[in-house]
């Protein structure tokens, strides 16, 4: 039996010992930052045929990317479940609008203080963390709310239902950015800082506390692990992302108004970790990849078929409908998310456990 044990090492492929998992995601992550930006060079070119305009829609990618980075933490990694992520998303958004807006101050500072105000929003009302399951969900849920709420009332400030106008372009100091090219490279660059610093946030000791925490709070805390402590630090820095997110996308659409942060924000938000995969950090961009472009798409469908039904061009009308079906979907055929699914189709897809028509061969 040893022989032929040897036989089979010695006749079978075997990947050298540097392609290893660390090494093919340092690739895998080379591969991304090259494909992202080089991709305005050709996007004009695929764009026209589509009716898409690639990187106007890919801006707003990578702001719901950073977005959901932070959410995925704190749902998929921490296992804490929130539906308030759009109420730090919104928080983000007017506290640097309103800086540039009303005191004039330059917008990546405006931006760092959004971050600033959304983490210390997230401190403040961390408390809810000794909830859990659905009861945290529904009081996140709540703070979303009362969040929108205070936006739309408190007219002096955030002007109500006008919302903001005349908010300032992204910009750098000395260096605006002026063109939806060089504001997609302004977010991507940004998206990118923290996609690499989150994913070696859960490669590192912290991250294994928060999945430790995910399993099983008790057993967690049994291994020394403060729990507590953890998950508002988690929590926190899921709000900083959001409020990231919000300010740089405040200064992308140049007015936003409290209808645009409504919990339809958080919703979307959640679909876009669930659906991406949670516990993947890349499995973020795949999910914002799909929901951004997603209303895209159906906008386009006319132009591609010519004749198409008009309830079909009206995408708000069955938007919830949509995200339903799809969380539904992405629950019972890959509940890992279509990051994950997809690789393991294609690393098991002899596996008649994982590819169905290989188990059909089996049978």
């Amino acid at each position: 039996m040893g022989g032929n044990g040897s036989e089979k090492k010695v006749s079978g492929w075997r990947s050298p010992a540097w392609w290893d998992g660390r090494a093919r995601g340092s690739i895998g992550i080379v591969f991304f930052v090259v494909f992202m930006a080089v991709l305005p060079l050709w996007a004009n070119y695929v764009s026209k045929p589509l009716g898409i305009d690639l990187v106007f829609v890919l801006r707003l990618v990578g702001v719901f990317t950073i977005a959901a980075v932070g959410l995925n933490l704190l749902l998929g990694y921490a296992g804490q479940v929130s539906l308030g992520q759009g109420a730090f998303f919104a928080i983000g958004a007017y506290t640097s609008s309103l800086l540039a807006v009303k005191v004039g101050f330059p917008v990546w500072l405006g931006i760092i203080a959004a971050v600033a105000i959304a983490a210390v929003f997230g401190l403040l009302v961390a408390p809810v963390l000794r909830l859990k399951g659905h009861y945290l969900a529904m009081a996140t849920l709540g703070l979303g709310i009362i969040v929108f709420v205070f936006l739309r009332e408190l007219t002096f400030l955030t002007g109500g239902n006008d919302g903001v106008r005349n908010i300032p372009g992204l910009a750098i100091p000395f260096v605006e950015a002026t063109t939806k090219i060089s504001e997609y490279y302004y977010v991507w660059v940004i998206a990118v800082i923290v996609l690499l610093l989150c994913g070696n946030l859960v490669r590192s000791r912290v991250g294994r506390a928060m999945q430790a925490l995910h399993q099983s709070e008790v057993a967690a805390e049994a291994m020394g692990v403060n729990v507590s402590g953890q998950k508002i630090r988690i929590f926190v820095l899921s709000a900083a992302l959001g409020g990231l997110a919000g300010g740089v996308y405040a200064h992308l659409q140049g007015y936003i108004d409290p209808n645009m942060f409504s919990i339809t924000l958080s919703i979307s938000l959640l679909t876009m970790v669930v659906v991406g995969g949670m516990e993947s950090i890349w499995g973020a961009v795949a999910g914002a990849a799909l929901i951004t472009f997603l209303p895209k798409v159906v906008e386009a469908i006319p132009k591609w078929v010519g004749d198409a039904p008009r309830w079909l061009e009206r995408y708000s009308n069955y938007e919830g409908i949509i995200f339903g079906l799809i969380l539904m979907l992405t629950m019972v055929f890959m509940p890992s998310g279509i990051s994950r699914g997809l690789t393991d189709l294609v690393r098991y897809r002899r596996s008649p456990f994982v590819n169905p028509f290989r188990k059909k061969v089996v049978e």
